[in-house]
């Protein structure tokens, strides 16, 4: 399309128009790429604490906190990193954080005590938490307005799949060495760690910082002439956390952190420990049950992704909260229903849980500007891990304290509470316009 200006002059178009290029599926490839390894990593502890229970004589207290560990991580490295990506750009932290990912996966072949276990777990959760506060942000800027909805959305389908893969090496794995099947994630951080050296700086951050000739230059090169940059708030001064809880957008900034913190308290919870949930409710032939609510979990992020392109932003967070709570509370209320009402709550709860959950890596970066976005973003991801955290330490000990029905009443209490200030303060960002 030729756009030309009153006097003649060549309209340019904004970044936020322009057509699908390379450099579109480089960032896609190498943000989803890193939301993948994310889920794997969370996802491997599972399987491994099996197998090191047997060898490290695990307390239900010492495999919460080895689970919670690499949460506690998530939640210091995005408040750290989150800012530090908005100071000094998103490509030096967000690339060079995946050679942590490989060093520190192979560091866990050499564990021998909980302690050890516990810090690298921990050094990992940093890591990640670089993934959750600065990937959505290189990808949003690097989006396109169409689809962005969709496209961001997806972080949670290569979360889901690279957790589901997790599952699955850790169920074929016949092995008994716990610490080689840790360090198995070392390969798709290489493989990620490969496809970020290629990805330049986002262009909408330089020109935040007034870095105007470096912008041109990227969006020549990976664009061409005829492309602006969208309009963004120029800020040449250091920006700083505080901001995200002034002014008129506070109560925003402040539900992005909560509605998360809603979500992921259960799901992380259940899902680490979905063997012992399952021994709790008296479901056996766990493996089998679990290989088909895995394979839901894939289909349920899908799903997702038609909810993002169907559904306004508040209609999305409130029919799934109310859902997810719904299934919570009907398991928790019914220890005694038959195992085929059982395992269909379950798969209810599966299903929609990970359908829910791509949201939250296209809210927060809807809802703050480029100055603070993955400061903004950090934020709201450290935020929901004190959920995740508290829940994956405290549900081994729940079950063993009051059992499954208690505990899922517990974990229903999340849906419930998310439900309740979706209603009153989820913000519609549905194709709002980057700045």
């Amino acid at each position: 399309m030729n756009f030309t200006t009153p006097q003649g002059a060549p309209r340019l178009v904004s970044l936020d128009d322009a057509p699908l290029r390379p450099i579109h599926v480089l960032a896609a490839a190498a943000v989803l790429g890193g939301a993948a390894l994310d889920g794997y990593v969370l996802g491997i502890v599972g399987p491994a604490l099996t197998l090191a229970g047997r060898e490290l004589n695990l307390s239900a207290v010492s495999q919460g906190l080895i689970a919670a560990s690499a949460l506690i991580g998530v939640f210091i490295g995005g408040l750290l990193f989150g800012s530090l990506a908005d100071r000094y750009g998103r490509r030096p932290v967000f690339s060079w954080n995946l050679a942590a990912f490989v060093v520190l996966s192979i560091m866990q072949i050499f564990v021998q005590e909980v302690w050890q276990l516990v810090a690298l777990r921990l050094a990992l959760g940093l890591a990640i938490g670089v993934e959750y506060a600065v990937g959505t942000s290189v990808l949003a800027e690097f989006s396109r307005r169409k689809g962005r909805g969709v496209l961001l959305g997806s972080f949670a389908v290569g979360w889901q799949v690279g957790f589901t893969i997790a599952f699955v090496v850790g169920s074929l794995y016949t092995g008994s060495d716990w610490r080689f099947l840790l360090a198995t994630s070392a390969v798709p951080a290489i493989i990620t760690f490969i496809l970020r050296m290629g990805l330049p700086e986002t262009p909408m951050w330089l020109k935040a910082r007034g870095r105007n000739a470096e912008a041109r230059a990227i969006v020549e090169r990976h664009f061409g002439p005829g492309y602006s940059i969208p309009d963004v708030e120029l800020d040449k001064a250091n920006p700083s956390p505080k901001e995200l809880f002034v002014g008129a957008n506070r109560r925003q900034h402040l539900y992005s952190g909560l509605f998360w913190f809603c979500q992921v308290g259960p799901f992380f919870a259940i899902f680490t420990f979905i063997g012992p949930v399952f021994d709790a409710l008296g479901i056996r032939d766990a493996t089998l049950v679990d290989l088909w609510l895995n394979a839901l979990q894939i289909m349920g992020a899908v799903f997702g992704l038609l909810l993002l392109h169907w559904l306004s932003r508040r209609s999305f967070v409130i029919w799934t909260f109310a859902v997810m709570f719904a299934a919570l509370l009907a398991i928790g209320l019914m220890p005694q229903a038959p195992l085929w009402m059982m395992v269909l709550l379950f798969g209810l709860y599966m299903f929609i849980a990970p359908a829910a959950n791509n949201i939250q890596y296209v809210y927060p970066a809807e809802i703050f500007d480029t100055r603070l976005r993955s400061t903004g973003v950090g934020f709201s991801a450290a935020f929901s891990r004190i959920s995740a955290a508290s829940a994956v330490y405290l549900l081994p000990v729940s079950l063993q304290m009051f059992g499954a029905s208690a505990s899922l009443l517990i974990m229903a209490f999340f849906p419930l509470l998310g439900l309740v200030l979706s209603i009153f303060w989820a913000p519609e960002t549905k194709r709002k316009a980057l700045r």
